[in-house]
């Protein structure tokens, strides 16, 4: 396969990826339309009968997506190897800690699936935070998106505090990651055609 056909494929991927990540919540809250967010974590659906599988499948397109996506960006967007070495150490990072989140239920083993999570709360948004910083030396005004996601996916863990479980926190980092993995796949998409 050639180099065009790789670049499509990868294009489809990230793209129901996306749509994957969008409609999928609507299947868990038809599935279970009295779950509450304030209450459980959207963690539970990973281990109910009827969505366990779905879930963990969900999980883990959704890591190998923000994989490919932020290698690609990584890739257009900055041309120095160590600045390349190390945003790439941080998505493989934190797209491994994703995929234990799929992999390590809550049923399996709490703690070390809190941990995952946490990691990847913490890499991803770090990741996120920096390629911000390190565009804004090139231009200001791009590079300032990404410092206010991550500031704002930061931030949104203030969401823990007036609720009594992670539910609402993690609903709203995953629509800030969704937007912001959107929008750098849209651009990058326009600029190279």
């Amino acid at each position: 396969m050639n180099i065009k056909g790789i670049r499509t494929l990868r294009r489809i991927f990230l793209a129901l990826s996306i749509l994957l990540g969008v409609f999928s919540p609507l299947f868990f809250l038809y599935k279970f339309p009295d779950f509450n967010p304030v209450i459980e974590p959207i963690s539970t659906f990973g281990i109910k009968e009827s969505t366990y599988l779905f879930w963990d499948f969900t999980i883990i397109v959704l890591a190998v997506a923000i994989f490919l996506n932020s290698k690609q960006a990584i890739k257009h967007h900055f041309r120095k190897k160590n600045v390349r070495l190390f945003l790439n150490l941080l998505v493989i990072v934190s797209s491994i800690a994703l995929s234990f989140v799929a992999i390590i239920s809550m049923k399996m083993n709490e703690p070390l699936h809190q941990a995952a999570a946490f990691t990847y709360f913490l890499v991803y948004n770090f990741y996120v935070f920096i390629f911000g910083l390190l565009r804004m030396y090139k231009d200001l005004r791009k590079g300032f998106f990404s410092v206010i996601m991550g500031c704002l996916m930061l931030l949104s863990t203030l969401l823990i505090i007036p609720f009594e479980s992670y539910g609402v926190f993690e609903i709203f980092y995953v629509a800030l990651v969704l937007f912001w993995n959107i929008v750098i796949f849209i651009k990058r998409i326009r600029r190279i055609g």
